[in-house]
């Protein structure tokens, strides 16, 4: 199945100033490189400012080490921002914790990565978990990556701006888009089995996925995002 680029365009700067965001999620690698070359290819052609990884990266130790070798090479290009997935702590941290101390890629668990733009405006990053590190100074624009979206708490988006998820994969299988925009029939079982979200002023972005546990998909294209904030 063909990667699908998804563009999603965000307005949080009150000055001229824009950033631009590739969001990957669900790589789900086994045993083949075939579709790193392909997400690549992708990521060179749109050159983002930050790269942001939302978890499940590999299903085997093997595709650990095939998308760890993949992480090193675009790391020397971009900055990369990540958490892990559910799948990511099968094999173990020992297999995971390859993935850490890589230069240029940070691991947002308990930490704040700041982008500064050409015009001085920061954008910080990091992890659902860590929200509460995040600084409340109003020029600042926050950004959380949470694997499953199923965990957000509306309660707690103060200060949030925008929240890049994956997990759900569309749902795999989708019937058609309800009035609420949200996908039939995995809007059944998940709340944020959705495109977009707008609640107050958060922005709520999710994933599709690159990959799938059970290779299976119906009107539900793999994707990435790319995010323009102006």
């Amino acid at each position: 199945m063909q990667i699908e680029v998804r563009e999603e365009k965000i307005n949080l700067f009150s000055k001229i100033d824009n950033v631009s965001i590739l969001h990957l999620s669900d790589f789900h690698i086994k045993l083949s490189s075939k579709m790193l070359e392909e997400i690549k290819k992708i990521i060179l052609d749109k050159s983002p400012d930050v790269i942001a990884l939302t978890g499940d990266y590999y299903d085997l130790p093997q595709g650990a080490t095939l998308f760890r070798l993949f992480i090193l090479e675009l790391s020397t290009l971009f900055p990369i921002v990540f958490i892990h997935g559910n799948h990511d702590t099968w094999y173990g941290k020992k297999i995971f914790n390859s993935l850490i101390n890589i230069p240029n890629c940070f691991y947002l668990k308990d930490y704040i990565f700041t982008f500064t733009t050409k015009n001085g405006s920061r954008i910080n990053f990091t992890s659902w978990e860590n929200r509460k590190n995040l600084s409340s100074t109003e020029s600042d624009k926050n950004i959380l990556l949470i694997h499953n979206p199923e965990k957000i708490r509306v309660d707690e988006l103060i200060n949030i701006h925008v929240i890049l998820a994956g997990h759900l994969h569309g749902g795999q299988i989708i019937l058609f888009k309800t009035i609420n925009n949200t996908f039939f029939p995995g809007n059944l079982l998940y709340k944020y089995c959705l495109d977009r979200k707008e609640i107050k002023n958060t922005c709520i972005l999710v994933s599709k996925g690159l990959g799938d546990l059970l290779p299976l998909r119906y009107n539900c294209p793999k994707e990435i995002l790319y995010i323009r904030i102006e």
